[in-house]
């Protein structure tokens, strides 16, 4: 089935509808277990001429997706699968198993890159989820494909803390609510948790 939603892009209105895609997405992955998390299947980063959001599903068959629906997917299944969606280079692997953390509070956040007295900037979806506390970053597109080179889940990590200012983590008051009641430690708080930055 294919829905078009027509917006007037705001930022926090954008992130809000992306991390709902990305709770369908837990959602689909706690349902159909055989599915395969994101980096062990074919699915590459394309860039698109007119967005297309696609759930878990729909970026299998699809093969391929930009940022925003490879941030949900990653999102969704860091909340279904929790540790076993990490790999050892994964920031956080080794904390997230020892605890057995069935489920890691994980959001799409958007990062802006600001020209030098520019009011506008160039928009890209990441991962931010939290082990242990520690904040911890992603970047699907990084690993499947946009840059010449491929990095494993670390040097994404350092990269985004290197290059890019966050532009916010924006949240529907609902998920914030629920996330506060639900979770003992989740990305909706931020103050508690400490944001690793590299050497």
């Amino acid at each position: 089935m294919n829905i078009t939603v027509a917006l007037t892009f705001n930022e926090r209105d954008a992130v809000s509808l992306l991390n709902w895609l990305a709770r369908c997405n837990a959602r689909l992955l706690r349902e159909r277990p055989r599915l395969p998390l994101l980096y062990r299947t074919s699915v590459r980063y394309g860039r698109e001429e007119e967005e297309t959001w696609s759930d878990f599903i729909q970026l299998l068959a699809q093969g391929w997706e930009d940022c925003d629906a490879l941030a949900a997917a990653r999102a969704g299944e860091l909340l279904a699968r929790g540790w076993r969606a990490l790999s050892p280079n994964d920031p956080g692997y080794a904390a997230a198993k020892a605890a057995n953390l069935t489920s890691i509070p994980a959001e799409v956040a958007l990062t802006t890159q600001l020209p030098e007295g520019a009011r506008g900037g160039l928009y890209h979806c990441i991962v931010r989820y939290v082990v242990d506390g520690t904040v911890w970053f992603d970047d699907p597109s990084a690993r499947l494909g946009m840059l010449p080179e491929r990095l494993d889940g670390q040097q994404c990590h350092e990269r985004i803390v290197a290059r890019v200012r966050l532009a916010g983590l924006r949240r529907a008051p609902e998920t914030r609510r629920r996330a506060s009641r639900s979770q003992p430690t989740s990305p909706s708080r931020s103050r508690r948790a400490r944001r690793q930055e590299t050497p």
